[in-house]
């Protein structure tokens, strides 16, 4: 039967319904009046036809476990039993909103329906649970349930398909993505500000429950609920983030709505449609996404129970890393407190509240490491990230190699710190290659370096420039000292002394990894053990740039907080070690090897087996290769991620792939930069449609994408999750963070179409004053109008411009014009005061040729390519000062011109400044050589 087609008729049947599905709310208990009380008896559809009665159930007290109640001082004992329910909700998106406050106020999707998968589960019985799942169709039009209603009902559902079953009144609520679902019930919004947190833009209970009372007709108590909110995509590894592939992992599939990616795209664009024309695949696709949910939480909760002997849900996947390894600092009968540098102190304060002193134990650190802390976090910084080629590159074998396991290798190498014995380094010949050292230092490469090696941060993320004062680790200095960096004196640093041979780290890495290989790849085992291992960096590292984020409690933006393992020295040690290892194998490549880019822990190169191996040879890599053996055996310390034929490059992490490399997988290279994807792509489709914006965008372009709206928009407007139209300037320039040279224009075949474009090489800028220069001159240049680098002509331009505006007497900055022809201009004022002054020159020309009108002179000028108006001519009364014109290669030819074709007399080195430009660029504005 066609239930599209008798959907009006629904509309009808609800109303007649509606006493059962959403009673009168002035007569409710006083508890649900409240907002925390429900119902023990529901009443749901669960069919879209009009001609199904809807279901009836309940909750009765002979089904409920009651609390355990506390026996004098003790504590409450730790729960054994808890009651799962896996949630999802469909809904119509509405059409975006735009950009302003007054259209996401109140923005609403229509709810199509509501599931659950409600399964109990036990410590003591791994059996099969008892479970069931359904599907809520709400009565009318977008007649939204409120959150209690609904648990009620999926745990009354359970009790009818169980009646022998006692529930527990523990409930863990759980959702994937719940920033989505979450806001779909009916009083969502004063329930997030009383009883939930955000992490990572998504919404858990932390410190508090949701309570829920039931209650029976009369407004008699039955019992009391605690719900706890957790979110899949919080416990769900980095590369398994999709609910489908959490389906996957657990040998669930997610059911597709068509088997062509398009074609379920624009279902998905209308459900509201697709669940009146195919009912029985849009229930199972709902319900099935639930079931996903529960069987997950349930796989977690008791990985946790296995782990730590806790029959509980965590928040986080990474929270299993850190309490794995202060659990194993603990059982090698270390202070996990001292490892990290830390003490425990007890503190009294007075509680106003309470009206008395109370006691709480705080871990500050040593005095002697609190010090140091901002001094060490300076030396921080993330991974290194460079594009080194722009443009069109050759045709070859290019691979994208990656150090295996990169920061938890390093890890492994930081031994137990000796605190007490921290102290001072006087030179750089004193640190060693793996020393928990760190440093502020001057230093300058030499010229033939291709990739010098020592971080410094700029406003735009760090580069690694000639020369420059450097906070790094001791890593990153070792290697620069080797590729023969002379430094100044050391202005600030720090060494910590380690028992070298007992790594805090490698317990712990080595269980990580000999349990993941224990299991199949793929499996929930097997990738839970890869992220527990992978992920705990990140934890000694939280923190440490204050990093503000929106916390809903207060409706405000909050720093960070630090984590459990958070220490600066580790988490820097860590970073600059990865650099380091990198930074040997880049600068170890003969001068013929192209390097396409690095990122983080891999680096793109078309370099052969042979020049990897010698690349692979230098004292860092092999400090990683054995380090990574004693983790691992037969294990490779680089591996091949992908290999592609011809790469297609603009900026940091951006990238894409012009030939795809052989075979059907890992053949393609693609970084968007942040350029938004479309939904669904492969990455086919992807990599084709990011190329072909590169080569076709014009002077201006915006992209234009939805996004979802934000956590905070979502409390503050009393929105759903609805999408927002967004307007971006596309931005797929060169990032000036290295120098181009050799630039030509290149062409190239990409699917039936032939373009020609902008290309270069780079070398290293000379400091970071010349980076924010030439920032600065390309923040202006590229908008006044909006201008791209296509061709050489373009750079050239820009060249031009940058140079004309480095200008080496300050005085002159007063005049200097926002504009690509502002040397030409400067040329025509000067020319034009000369000649009004008869200077440099002009009387020997005008004893000559007599008096010459001022509109000859425009037309001259104009002839030499020097914009000119009479004007300009009449207006040139000041003094004609010498030197002052910028010697750009259009200047040079200008005069050189006017002295050939008209003015013989003419003294040009009058005009040029005679001041040396340090702009390096004499060679960018010329084609490289075939």
């Amino acid at each position: 039967m066609e239930v599209y087609a008798v959907a009006a008729a629904r509309a009808d049947a609800s109303e007649r319904e509606a006493t059962l599905i959403q009673p009168d709310k002035s007569k409710l208990p006083e508890a649900r009046r409240k907002g925390f009380g429900t119902a023990n008896e529901q009443t749901y559809f669960t069919t879209i036809d009009p001609n199904d009665p809807p279901v009836t159930v309940s909750i009765r007290p002979e089904n409920i476990l009651p609390t355990p109640k506390r026996k004098g001082g003790q504590k409450k004992p730790p729960p054994t039993l808890h009651l799962i329910i896996g949630f999802d909700s469909e809904y119509q998106s509405r059409d975006p909103i735009g950009p302003t406050k007054d259209e996401a106020q109140d923005a609403k999707n229509e709810i199509l329906s509501y599931q659950f998968c409600t399964r109990l589960v036990s410590k003591d019985s791994p059996q099969p649970s008892p479970q069931c799942s359904g599907i809520i169709i709400p009565a009318g039009n977008d007649q939204r349930w409120t959150l209690r209603d609904f648990v009620a009902a999926a745990i009354g559902s359970l009790i009818k398909e169980c009646p022998d079953v006692k529930v527990p009144t523990d409930i863990y609520l759980v959702g994937h993505f719940t920033r989505a679902d979450l806001p779909m019930f009916h009083e969502f919004r004063g329930e997030a500000k009383l009883s939930l947190n955000n992490v990572r833009n998504t919404f858990v209970s932390i410190e508090n429950f949701i309570p829920m009372t039931i209650e029976d007709r009369d407004g008699n108590e039955i019992e009391s609920f605690r719900i706890r909110l957790r979110d899949t995509i919080l416990l769900a590894p980095a590369n398994a983030k999709k609910l489908a592939d959490i389906g996957e992992m657990l040998g669930i599939e997610k059911i597709e709505l068509h088997k062509d990616r398009a074609a379920e795209r624009k279902i998905k664009e209308d459900m509201k449609q697709f669940r009146g024309e195919n009912w029985p695949l849009f229930r199972d696709y709902a319900i099935r996404d639930a079931e996903i949910c529960t069987e997950y939480a349930e796989r977690v909760i008791r990985q946790y129970d296995t782990l730590f002997e806790q029959f509980k849900m965590p928040l986080t996947l990474t929270s299993f890393g850190s309490k794995l390894v202060i659990s194993d600092w603990e059982n090698q009968g270390w202070d996990p407190n001292e490892v990290l540098g830390k003490e425990e102190r007890l503190q009294t304060r007075f509680n106003k509240k309470k009206g008395f002193s109370v006691k709480k134990t705080i871990t500050p650190y040593f005095e002697d490491v609190h010090f140091e802390l901002d001094f060490v976090t300076e030396t921080y910084h993330g991974g290194r990230n460079e594009q080194f080629l722009f443009g069109i590159c050759d045709e070859h074998i290019w691979r994208d190699h990656d150090l295996s396991s990169a920061y938890t290798t390093a890890m492994s190498l930081i031994g137990k710190p000796v605190w007490e014995q921290m102290h001072r380094v006087e030179g750089i010949d004193e640190i060693d290659m793996l020393d928990l050292a760190f440093v502020s230092v001057d230093f300058e490469f030499p010229e033939t370096v291709r990739f010098p090696t020592l971080p410094v941060r700029s406003p735009n993320g760090i580069i690694f420039p000639r020369k420059g004062r450097s906070y790094c680790a001791a890593p990153e200095v070792v290697l620069a000292k080797q590729l023969g960096a002379q430094f100044g004196a050391i202005k600030r640093s720090i060494r910590v002394p380690v028992e070298r041979n007992t790594g805090i780290f490698s317990k712990f890495i080595t269980d990580c990894i000999a349990k993941r290989t224990a299991f199949k790849k793929g499996t929930f085992e097997n990738l839970f053990w890869k992220e527990v291992g992978n992920s705990t960096y990140g934890k000694t590292a939280q923190g440490l740039r204050k990093k503000r984020v929106y916390d809903l409690r207060d409706d405000d933006m909050v720093e960070l907080p630090e984590s459990t393992l958070t220490q600066p020295l580790f988490a820097s040690f860590i970073t600059s070690y990865t650099r380091a290892v990198l930074g040997e194998i880049l600068n170890r490549f003969p001068s013929n090897v192209q390097v396409f880019s690095v990122t983080t822990d891999g680096f793109l190169s078309h370099a052969s087996d042979a020049e990897i191996i010698e690349a692979t040879s230098g004292p860092l890599f092999q400090s990683f290769r054995t380090a990574r053996s004693r983790l691992v055996q037969d294990d490779l310390p680089l591996e091949v991620k992908h290999t592609i034929r011809q790469p297609l490059g603009w900026r940091t992490r951006g990238s894409a792939t012009l030939k795809l490399g052989d075979g059907d997988k890992a053949n393609i290279v693609i970084q968007k930069g942040g350029i938004k994807s479309q939904f669904d792509l492969t990455d086919r489709e992807e990599n084709a449609r990011v190329v072909e914006l590169f080569f076709n965008r014009t002077p201006g372009e915006t992209q234009q994408y939805t996004s979802g709206i934000g956590l905070k928009d979502t409390i503050r407007y009393g929105s759903d999750f609805v999408y927002r139209s967004i307007t971006k300037r596309l931005s797929m320039e060169f990032d000036w963070k290295r120098r181009p040279v050799a630039p030509q224009d290149r062409t190239v075949d990409f699917n039936g179409k032939t373009y020609t474009h902008l290309s270069f090489q780079s070398e290293p800028l000379d400091s970071l004053e010349e980076f924010l220069g030439i920032r600065a001159a390309w923040e202006k240049w590229d908008r006044q109008p909006f201008r791209l680098l296509k061709s050489v002509p373009d750079l050239s331009s820009f060249l031009n411009y940058l140079e004309t505006n480095k200008k080496s007497n300050p005085s002159s900055q007063t005049y200097m014009r926002k504009s690509e022809n502002a040397d030409l201009l400067r040329l025509r004022r000067d020319i034009t005061r000369a000649f009004r002054h008869l200077q440099a020159g002009f009387d020997a020309v005008q004893a000559r040729t007599g008096r010459i009108r001022h509109k000859a002179l425009c037309e001259i000028l104009i002839s030499a390519g020097i914009p000119c108006t009479v004007t300009d001519v009449d207006n040139a009364r000041n003094d004609f000062i010498p030197y002052k014109t910028p010697s750009t290669d259009r200047v040079v030819s200008a005069l050189n011109q006017l002295q050939q074709e008209h003015f013989p007399e003419l003294d040009i080195d009058l005009f040029l400044d005679q001041q040396k430009l340090e702009t390096n660029y004499s060679t960018i504005s010329h084609p490289a050589s075939p």
